[in-house]
């Protein structure tokens, strides 16, 4: 990671859109080249939303995956750097990403899931102004871990809780670990990340401003309503 005039980093994670290894959970409801499809709706529109902030972020993707990200670099714009996530847990992953971000000077950094189609860039643009106040912002989703996690340090402790990753524990666990820290603490605002059927039916259901890739893929696949 190299160091620009930008002070802050906005690092989207997320899995290459291959059918077999992402979102496993919506099968049978959707097959391998349906999952596919949907992934790269989420793409389409977390990068479109990533793209508001590059007057005031450097943009990065942070992968993993059994292909290459140039196999997709028709679907990645230019401005973000490409990085492989390293590390067993997610956790580890996260963490050794904001490490980067900070060892290559950045003094803020918001880490962010591409299975988040609706979220808005003002939420972002919150979660990097908390920072001015804040050691810690996080976006809640209300299965009960978090879309976004904002640092202006890395703290490696927050990263190596108790709760398993993906468990309706991790948000609850990152704040008391922060707290216990002396941690100030904010949050930015709720989102739904799209995980399972049900999540797909109410993503359908509410009216977002953001996410029009994702609706159109799902209407598409599934038939407005049908989830």
């Amino acid at each position: 990671m190299k160091a620009t005039k930008k002070s802050e980093a906005l690092i989207l994670f997320s899995r290459l859109p291959i059918g077999s290894e992402t979102k496993t959970r919506l099968s049978p409801l959707l097959d391998e080249g349906q999952r596919e499809a949907l992934h790269r709706s989420f793409w389409a529109d977390a990068f479109a939303t990533a793209l508001e902030l590059r007057d005031r972020a450097d943009l990065f993707l942070y992968w993993t995956g059994s292909g290459r990200p140039e196999a997709y670099s028709d679907l990645i714009p230019a401005a973000f750097a490409l990085r492989g996530q390293r590390g067993l847990t997610l956790g580890d992953r996260m963490l050794a990403a904001a490490r980067d971000a900070f060892e290559a000077g950045y003094e803020r950094a918001a880490i962010v899931g591409t299975d988040i189609p609706q979220m808005r860039p003002d939420s972002i643009r919150r979660a990097f102004d908390l920072l001015a106040e804040a050691d810690v912002v996080l976006g809640p989703t209300p299965d009960g871990g978090y879309w976004l996690i904002g640092l202006k340090r890395a703290i490696p402790e927050l990263f190596d809780i108790s709760a398993p990753w993906g468990s309706g524990g991790v948000r609850l666990g990152t704040l008391e670990r922060a707290r216990g820290l002396g941690c100030i603490c904010a949050e930015t605002d709720s989102y739904r990340d799209l995980d399972t059927p049900e999540d797909l039916h109410a993503f359908l259901e509410e009216r977002h401003p953001y996410g029009a890739a994702t609706r159109s893929c799902l209407e598409r696949l599934l038939g407005r309503g049908a989830v």
